[in-house]
């Protein structure tokens, strides 16, 4: 076991921990977006830094390993002036039309960027524009909210087993897209629509129907797989909108089939 301090508060860690599972221990938030505890360390958002005793710079806590003695200060002035620079870093190119946005409500740079964000941006210049994917019938794009953390990209790799998305081009000009202009035809792609932490990949058949705060939620379990898959069954005005999994690491952990997951279409 290895000794660590995270913001004054002492633990003790297995050695390989990182920093951000060694914080989500303790009970300490990190900002973060590219980090999923079920994917791969991709530290591509650089959202969560922190400052680490004797380092020069600040590091981005999912992907540094746990050292034995190591202090970390995840809010001192050091780390709050590196995540506020990445989150304007982040809303330059980001289009601030969250009162029209699907996502909006349960959008994490939003939420973030009320604690992290300015109120104003130095950047003057004209914002890029991402031209929308064809993904299929199932979910919808708007491109130019997507902020590369790769998640989806990650998942349909390593969870889903089929390669079917990947990011293309480089810095200002990067842009995830399917192989070959192919859809996604995977039975899990409706994931990738949880793992979005903006509004770039969304639930075509919810689109537009109605906002997160309006929903009832209700405890269910699926009627379509032999495993009794774990649902938040979300409703308004006694009619089913979303289905949604609920996290339980023993039988579905966070993902759905996309029959579990849509096919409350056919109830309407």
């Amino acid at each position: 076991m290895l000794e660590i301090e995270i913001d004054g508060k002492a633990l003790q860690v297995n050695e390989g921990c990182t920093v951000m599972e060694a914080a989500n221990l303790a009970g300490v938030y990190i900002p973060h977006f590219c980090y999923h505890r079920k994917l791969s360390i991709a530290a591509n958002c650089r959202m969560c830094l922190v400052q680490v005793e004797k380092a020069p710079k600040a590091l981005p806590a999912c992907a540094t390993p746990v050292t034995d003695g190591m202090k970390v200060w995840t809010h001192s002035e050091s780390a709050l002036k590196a995540q506020k620079a990445v989150m304007e870093f982040l809303l330059i190119n980001h289009p601030l039309d969250c009162p029209i946005c699907d996502q909006g409500g349960e959008c994490q740079l939003q939420d973030l960027s009320v604690g992290y964000g300015c109120g104003q941006s130095r950047y003057g210049e004209e914002k890029r524009v991402v031209f929308n994917k064809d993904l299929g019938p199932l979910v919808s794009t708007d491109m130019t909210r997507c902020i590369n953390c790769t998640r989806c990209v990650r998942f349909m790799q390593e969870i889903a087993g089929d390669m079917e998305l990947g990011q293309a081009y480089r810095g200002e000009h990067a842009e995830i897209m399917p192989f070959l202009g192919r859809t996604l035809d995977s039975e899990l792609s409706g994931n990738v629509i949880d793992l979005c932490p903006v509004g770039a990949l969304t639930s075509r058949p919810f689109r537009f129907s109605s906002r997160t705060w309006e929903l009832s939620r209700r405890r269910s379990v699926s009627p379509h797989d032999g495993v009794g898959a774990n649902l938040i069954v979300q409703t308004r005005f006694d009619r089913v909108k979303r289905v949604l999994p609920l996290e339980y690491e023993a039988l579905n952990v966070f993902w759905l089939s996309d029959k579990v997951r849509f096919s409350f279409v056919a109830l309407n």
